[in-house]
């Protein structure tokens, strides 16, 4: 296989894209129309087609952000005139929301927010002989909103951001004192003071996120255009005897993917009988940057969702045995999480290949800004994970 005239075809694909397009936050016009654009290319070659429509509550899945500055500031006023009790139940609200909403991503707060259409579409490959198995190979199209903190002073991201969420957790414990202990006067003025302090840290997560959306290339373009192509490429050999024996392929670009993974969770809930119904495995794929820091997820959704190590091995093992070097590794704490979480919640073979630094202290220098750009993605880095999935896929398709 011409591994570098696909990974050039996927950069052509993409640019094409992000010139039409532009930006694309979900539920916008620009991502339902870049949909309906993926779809007509799958259209002119895949067996099979579709396009599913399903709604989001925009801005909701960062909402936790700035209900988290308000009720500090509010738990703080009311510790300033001795209401601990009411600073408690405020912190309390806030932390709860925030491991509802982010730890685990559920939609706590979603009805709050505006109701958008979004749009995930996706193709299928049959084999040439009998269906023995499918595999998902997927990205997203929906690109992220501009996070400021990546722009300013990126490199006190984590401090900011864990230090913000630490500060609100000291907040609720000076207030518990001030519950307990409530006749020693001088306590009663320096925790209100140690609090208000607490809030010049806690305040700047205000501004955490921009209104404005990244062009979205490698996070995540690339990853739907590697998924077309390869499907394309899968879909020409088919009358050749390099044609997949018994292999289904199912390209697939979801929407929402920012929007805390509702376009994965909408297509896994709508499409289980068909994932269950032969051996399935999910290859999805997110930040392809930078071929010296490829690997596949273990675990998702900040660790709290397992995916199948035995398919990170097995993919580990087979970009070992044509030279090149990856790793496996859970997704650390407070990273976020990836479309592969929702279909190892029902049950689903499922892992991620990434190809970035993933902690808070080192990501990708154009992750989340407006300069995630084709040309900040490594040529290398497409031709890479387009030679693992393919040599991976060719050698179970065998077994």
């Amino acid at each position: 296989m011409h591994y570098d005239k696909l990974a050039h075809d996927v950069f052509s694909w993409v640019d094409e894209k992000i010139k039409k397009h532009g930006p694309r936050l979900a539920g916008d016009e620009a991502s339902r129309n870049a949909a309906d654009d993926i779809y007509q290319d799958m259209e002119k070659f895949a067996d099979h087609v579709g396009k599913d429509d399903f709604y989001i509550h925009q801005g909701a899945f960062l909402g936790w952000i700035r209900i988290l500055v308000v009720a500090y500031l509010a738990a703080t006023l009311f510790l300033w005139i001795n209401q601990p009790l009411i600073s408690i139940i405020l912190t309390l609200s806030a932390i709860l929301i925030l491991i509802l909403q982010f730890f685990l991503y559920l939609p706590l707060l979603d009805r709050l927010y505006p109701k958008r259409l979004s749009r995930n579409v996706y193709g299928v490959i049959e084999p040439k002989e009998e269906v023995k198995r499918q595999v998902i190979l997927s990205g997203h199209h929906d690109s992220a909103h501009v996070f400021n903190f990546f722009i300013h002073q990126p490199k006190l991201y984590n401090l900011r951001t864990t230090g913000s969420i630490g500060i609100v957790i000291l907040l609720l414990l000076l207030s518990i004192v001030q519950l307990i202990l409530p006749s020693i006067t001088l306590l009663q003025l320096i925790l209100p003071i140690l609090a208000s302090i607490g809030f010049l840290w806690v305040g700047q997560m205000w501004f955490f996120s921009s209104k404005k959306a990244s062009p979205g290339a490698g996070d995540n373009l690339v990853a739907s255009g590697l998924s077309l192509v390869l499907g394309q490429h899968y879909a020409a050999l088919k009358k050749s005897e390099d044609a997949l024996k018994h292999t289904r392929i199912i390209m697939m670009s979801f929407d929402a993917e920012e929007e805390g993974l509702r376009g994965a969770r909408a297509f896994a809930r709508a499409h289980e009988t068909m994932l269950k119904k032969l051996p399935t495995s999910m290859i999805n794929m997110d930040c392809l940057y930078d071929e010296k820091e490829l690997f596949f997820l273990t675990s998702d959704l900040n660790n709290f969702v397992k995916l199948d190590e035995t398919l990170a091995n097995d993919l580990n093992h087979t970009a070992e045995s044509i030279g090149l070097k990856t790793k496996t590794q859970p997704l650390a704490f407070l990273t976020g999480g990836t479309d592969a979480a929702e279909f190892a919640k029902i049950g689903i073979s499922a892992t991620t290949i990434i190809g970035m630094p993933w902690t808070n202290d080192s990501r990708s220098n154009v992750y989340h800004t407006p300069n995630d750009t084709l040309e900040h993605v490594q040529l290398d880095v497409v031709k890479s994970t387009i030679h693992i999935i393919d040599h991976w896929i060719r050698q179970n398709d065998l077994a």
